[in-house]
């Protein structure tokens, strides 16, 4: 199931299945731990239980059903229990997940901090060879590579999954989400639900997003779509538009010098917009912050919405950032969809930025990791 869920079980997606297990559990036993409590003294109370704490109202079971599930009709009916050895203690230590990656990627992803808070990761590369299915990072001592000491991180703020030979990120941040700076090679395809960050003072969801067609430019190392799979909402009898408004304005900032609303018609006379401070900008935000010549907004039929900060002279002096996440699933606080990476792909969060590196394996490496991966797995069964 957790591969099937790409490694995030969400009680959205995968309710009927939750549901179906559950209803397994508690309608084969007439007294069950997930539909039932212990009553102590007439009042329904939970509490910690054990043989001797139990003695006096319920029989101790020297002999129990192993085999209890047999005439399951759920895939429960696959599963035999176990009797138990007692112990007397508990390890409740965490502890590193280690999931096993079905295919090899055959690139070495590279994660180099070049903006950090601590100058102690300065310049520090995070090395993911991807036999690994899931690799967390974060300030929880539970990620893979461990960022100490900084509690505006999540306990884990991003995670980098490998699925089918490929690499994909799924941000896990709380407060501080993570975000995919521009920079000016690359490009990012505008989607309903996006959130731009305009020099970490100013949110704008972009909340109506229409095309002519459906976009059909594939992504590649300069032309980023984070959420290939959602669909575009196309109207060919009206022009391409998109709205956009704040969503989280900075307290040193002045919220009357901010746009409520920004419109781009793509009329086939106009089809860009540029953003900015200046006054000769299509779209002026009078934030100190935000750069004079900050960033533009771009419609073509292949590729459709897009903001980049391409073809200036250089790039705006606090950045423009688009949210991994999509608006909703900042609002409700649940994981990102996966996230495509891409080489030179830079990934942002708090105040730190990695770098991406994808750098391709030999045949004899890819073969040393498979074996390796295949040793390590056998020593956890």
């Amino acid at each position: 199931m957790m591969g099937d869920c790409h490694y995030v079980i969400s009680t959205e997606n995968q309710a009927k299945l939750i549901i179906q297990i559950v209803e397994s559990i508690t309608s084969a036993a007439s007294n069950n731990v997930l539909r039932h409590q212990l009553h102590f003294g007439g009042e329904a109370t939970s509490c910690f239980a054990d043989v001797r704490s139990m003695a006096s109202d319920f029989t101790y079971e020297a002999s129990p059903a192993l085999d209890y599930f047999k005439d399951s009709s759920s895939d429960l009916g696959k599963l035999s229990l176990v009797q138990a050895q007692p112990y007397d203690a508990c390890d409740l230590q965490r502890k590193i997940l280690h999931v096993k990656a079905p295919a090899i990627p055959e690139q070495r992803l590279k994660l180099k901090f070049e903006a950090v808070d601590t100058e102690e990761l300065k310049n520090i590369e995070i090395t993911v060879n991807g036999d690994r299915a899931i690799y967390k990072i974060g300030e929880g001592e539970t990620s893979n590579y461990h960022i100490p000491n900084d509690k505006k991180l999540w306990e884990t703020q991003f995670m980098v999954c490998s699925i089918d030979g490929q690499y994909y990120l799924r941000d896990m941040g709380f407060v501080h989400n993570s975000r995919v700076k521009l920079d000016t090679k690359c490009e990012v395809q505008v989607q309903k639900g996006s959130v731009v960050d305009l020099g970490k003072v100013v949110h704008y969801h972009f909340d109506k997003v229409l095309h002519a067609c459906k976009p059909s430019s594939p992504a590649n190392d300069n032309y980023y779509i984070l959420r290939p799979d959602k669909g575009y909402e196309v109207e060919s009898d009206d022009f391409p538009y998109i709205r956009a408004r704040p969503v989280w304005v900075s307290q040193d900032e002045n919220e009357e010098n901010i746009q409520n609303e920004i419109h781009v018609e793509a009329d086939g006379t106009k089809n860009s917009m540029t953003l900015g401070r200046s006054q000769k900008r299509d779209i002026q935000i009078k934030l100190k912050a935000v750069s004079a010549d900050h960033c533009g907004i771009h419609y073509t039929p292949e590729k459709g919405w897009t903001i980049t900060e391409r073809g200036k002279d250089k790039i705006s002096s606090n950045g423009t950032y688009i949210f991994l996440k999509s608006q909703p699933q900042m609002k409700d606080h649940m994981p990102s969809d996966l996230i495509p990476v891409h080489n030179d792909m830079i990934i942002s969060f708090v105040n730190y930025e990695l770098r991406v590196k994808l750098e391709p394996k030999t045949k004899d490496e890819i073969q040393q990791e498979m074996q390796a991966q295949t040793a390590f797995f056998q020593t956890q069964d």
